[in-house]
C-alpha cells in the first residue's frame, strides 16, 4: 500500500507543470460558464413557477452540458497522463524502480479517478455560485429562497460516472499502448461520434460505451431501480478491461 501511495504522490508531482491538470479546472468551469451566461441573457425564461425549486432546473440543464463534455474530457485526460511518460520516453526508468508495475498501474488507476474527482467537484461547487450569484443578481429567480437537491446531484454524478467507467477503462489501456497522444483522441472521438449519430437509441448501443454517457441526456430516473441496464454493462466492461490492462501492463508492457 505504501508503495502504492508513493507513486500516486510521484503522479501529482509529475501533472503539477502540465496542461492535464489545468484541463482539469478549465473543463469543469466551460459548463458552468455557459449555463451563467444563458441565464444572465434571458432571466425570465427561468422565472420558476410557484412551489417549483430553480436548482432542479439549473442543476439539469448543467449535467445535460456534462453528458456531452465529459466523455471528451475523460479521453483527454488519460491521454495526456500518459503522454508524459511516452513523450519523455521514461518508462524503462520507471520500471528500474523499486516499485512493481502493478502499483505504477493502480497508481495512475487512483489519480485518473482524483483528477475526475476534483472535476465533479469543481463542477458542482461552479454550478453553486451560479446559482447564489444569480439569486443576488435576479431575485426573481428564487435561487435564495430554495435549496439545492442534493439527493439527485449525488444520484446523477454516481449514475454518470458508472456509465463512464467503461470508456476510462477502454483508453486507460489504449492510452500506455498506444503512444501516439493524436490516435487515442481520434479513437475516442470516433466512438463519440458514432454514439451521437446513434442517439445513444437503439437495441445494440447497450453494447456501445461511448453511448453509455449520452443515454444520460435528459435523465429521468426511474423509482424502480437505481441503475439503468447499461450501467450494468458499463461496471461488466470495466471490470473485464481493468483485468486484461493489468495483465497486460504488469506482464507484457515494456514501454
Amino acid at each position: 500500500m505504501s508503495k502504492i501511495t508513493a507513486a500516486f504522490s510521484a503522479e501529482i508531482i509529475k501533472s503539477k507543470n502540465t496542461f492535464a491538470l489545468w484541463l482539469t479546472f478549465i473543463g469543469a468551469a466551460i459548463i458552468p460558464l455557459m449555463v451563467f451566461i444563458t441565464y444572465a441573457y434571458n432571466w425570465q425564461m427561468f422565472i420558476p413557477k410557484v412551489g417549483e425549486n430553480p436548482w432542479v432546473e439549473i442543476f439539469a440543464r448543467s449535467f445535460n452540458g456534462i453528458t456531452l463534455f465529459t466523455p471528451l474530457f475523460i479521453i483527454l485526460i488519460i491521454g495526456l497522463l500518459f503522454n508524459i511518460e511516452h513523450r519523455a520516453n521514461a518508462w524503462k526508468h520507471i520500471f528500474v524502480l523499486p516499485i512493481s508495475k502493478s502499483s505504477v498501474f493502480l497508481s495512475k488507476y487512483l489519480f485518473v479517478f482524483f483528477l475526475i474527482g476534483i472535476y465533479y467537484l469543481l463542477f458542482v461547487l461552479l454550478t453553486l455560485v451560479n446559482g447564489y450569484l444569480l439569486g443576488v443578481i435576479k431575485a426573481q429567480l428564487g435561487f435564495l429562497n430554495s435549496a439545492p437537491d442534493w439527493n439527485q446531484i449525488v444520484s446523477f454524478l454516481t449514475k454518470f460516472f458508472i456509465g463512464a467507467l467503461a470508456i476510462i477503462a477502454i483508453h486507460f489501456w489504449t492510452s500506455f499502448r498506444i503512444k501516439n497522444l493524436i490516435a487515442n483522441l481520434g479513437i475516442g472521438l470516433a466512438g463519440i461520434a458514432f454514439a451521437i449519430l446513434l442517439n445513444g437509441k437503439g437495441g445494440l448501443t447497450i453494447f456501445l460505451p461511448y453511448s453509455f454517457p449520452i443515454k444520460m441526456l435528459n435523465y429521468i430516473p426511474n423509482p424502480n431501480w437505481f441503475l439503468e441496464d447499461y450501467h450494468i454493462v458499463s461496471l461488466c466492461y470495466f471490470v473485464l478491461l481493468f483485468c486484461l490492462s493489468y495483465w497486460d501492463f504488469t506482464k507484457r508492457f515494456k514501454g
